[in-house]
């Protein structure tokens, strides 16, 4: 039986190797996204506030329609021209590649009542019938598809 204070050194070890050899662990993302006219603005970030000063350093991105939580398509990919990507602002409007970029499919126009999983980030927007947009993790996509409770009854009154 090994002892406790085996896995001790061992650990941080291996956190200094980590380090030293250039390992990083990759930020989360963070996205937010609304309405902008008949399509919808997206921001991703590193950090909460968005646009991230500097930019985000990405070479493509991909979405999904998922029009329930079983049934998705790639209804839109879009990769940067060069092999060497320059940063971008992080605000990408669904559908439009950003500059220096092209898109590989050309998207249908976002839809009320669907999904739509944004990679990178895997990070959920939903446009809701309303014009809403909701931002979602994946432990969320029942929830989204789940129709509202029934309104409470009216009680009858006696006559």
């Amino acid at each position: 039986m090994k002892s406790p204070s085996f896995a001790i050194p061992a650990l941080l070890s291996f956190c200094l190797v980590s380090l030293w050899t250039g390992c990083q662990v990759q930020q989360p993302w963070h996205l937010t996204a609304h309405k902008e006219g008949e399509t919808v603005q997206l921001c991703l970030s590193h950090e909460t506030a968005c646009p991230q000063p500097g930019g985000i350093q990405l070479d493509s991105i991909s979405v999904y329609r998922y029009d329930d939580t079983f049934h998705n398509e790639l209804v839109w990919d879009a990769s940067s021209e060069t092999e060497t990507t320059d940063p971008i602002d992080g605000i990408i409007t669904y559908g439009i590649a950003p500059k220096n970029w092209r898109s590989k499919t050309n998207p249908p126009p976002p839809a009320c009542g669907k999904a739509y999983l944004v990679n990178p980030g895997a990070i959920y927007f939903g446009l809701k019938c309303d014009g809403t947009i909701v931002v979602f993790q994946d432990p969320h996509l029942e929830e989204f598809f789940r129709p509202e409770a029934p309104p409470v009854p009216a009680k009858k009154r006696g006559g």
